[in-house]
């Protein structure tokens, strides 16, 4: 049996925008160099709302 569905409007696709961006920086930067991109920007964020929304 085969089963077919209606793409509908809204859905998306895998490849979407934000998806093909860490995709290029996966192959760019390597396994590594984007644990050690996303671990800088998550400290940043987390010092903004530390110092700016908690405090």
């Amino acid at each position: 049996m085969k089963y077919e569905f209606e793409k509908k409007f809204f859905d998306k696709g895998i490849f979407t925008l934000p998806f093909n961006i860490r995709y290029w920086l996966l192959k760019k930067l390597g396994l590594n160099g984007y644990t050690l991109l996303v671990a800088i920007m998550v400290a940043i964020v987390t010092i903004i709302v530390y110092e700016f929304i908690l405090n």
